[in-house]
């Protein structure tokens, strides 16, 4: 249920689809309600071949899990930045709506991919939360193919930030 009463969306590959741009990630999707880990299965899909962008949603009560496989052309060591340009995407999605019950992780690596992938607890509309996030995570992977480990410093700094102001009725 969602706070209005309503009951929330199920994932949607299609809902997804349709407010996603049109870049690299989720050109391949896959859909389960699993209680296991969506990462362990992309992993399987990763050691089979499956394509760079190919994403595994898990759905799980009103648990919301994305998983994206990712194929960069650059070395095994470089792997770790992909965790901090999944925490970005997510503080797009945060910023967007999510609820503040989210985690974004680097959760698997393979010879030539790495797999991050974003949870969320409580999401009212799980397919804007995944697209967002989705989104999200092809832009910066696009900046930080372009700028290289440059780029995150600086995203990191350039981050609107949320006011932190007591609001004006506070305790005196």
């Amino acid at each position: 249920m969602t706070p209005a009463g309503r009951v929330r969306d199920r994932l949607s590959i299609d809902l997804i689809r349709r407010r996603l741009p049109g870049g690299t990630l989720g050109r391949h999707m896959y859909l389960f309600e699993l209680a296991g880990s969506a990462d362990t299965v992309l992993a399987g899909l990763a050691a089979a071949g499956a394509e760079d962008g190919t994403v595994v949603l898990a759905e799980v009560g009103a648990h919301v899990r994305v998983a994206v496989l990712l194929r960069p052309d650059l070395p095994l060591r470089a792997a770790p930045a992909f965790a901090a340009l999944a925490a970005l995407a997510l503080a797009e999605a945060v910023d967007a709506g999510a609820p503040a019950s989210v985690e974004a992780t680097l959760c698997a690596r393979g010879a030539d991919w790495v797999i991050v992938g974003a949870g969320a607890d409580g999401v009212a509309d799980p397919n804007a939360f995944a697209a967002t996030f989705l989104d999200g995570l092809d832009r910066w992977c696009a900046r930080y193919a372009a700028e290289g480990p440059a780029a995150l410093p600086a995203a990191w700094r350039t981050r609107k930030r949320p006011s932190r102001e007591e609001p004006s009725d506070a305790r005196q």
